[in-house]
Parts: C-alpha cells; sequence; structure tokens
C-alpha cells in the first residue's frame, strides 16, 4: 500500500520537469497530507522502485565520471 513517508535525508538537489497535471495532482496531495511537495514525490518515486523488477538493471554500472544527478 502506498504511504507518503518524511524524507529528512534527501540531499541531492536536482531540477526535474513534470507534466502540469501531475504537478498539480502532488501539490494537491502534499497540501492534503500537510507534507512538502518534495515528501510527495520522493514518495512516489521510492514506490515505483519499490514495485519494479530491478533484475533488469542489476549489472549497469555508473561511471565515476557520470553527472550523478541525471
Amino acid at each position: 500500500m502506498f504511504e507518503i513517508s518524511k524524507y529528512k535525508k534527501s540531499n541531492v538537489k536536482l531540477s526535474i520537469r513534470l507534466p502540469e497535471n501531475i504537478n498539480d495532482t502532488l501539490k494537491k496531495i502534499a497540501k492534503g497530507e500537510n507534507m512538502s511537495f518534495n515528501n510527495v514525490l520522493v514518495s512516489c518515486v521510492q514506490y515505483a522502485i519499490d514495485n519494479i523488477d530491478l533484475d533488469k538493471y542489476k549489472d549497469i554500472k555508473l561511471d565515476d565520471n557520470e553527472d550523478k544527478n541525471n
């Protein structure tokens, strides 16, 4: 079940572009749950990661030079 959690260790800063309808929905959820937009977004991303088969990505290596924000 999906639950919105408070994340205190979100320390990577990045810029993203969202479709307007997703942005509006996330803002409504944040307001309704009395949480930050960031907490709602991180909770959604964590839920998606928890519910996807990550086995097909296990052998992918990130380069040391790769920008970790992308």
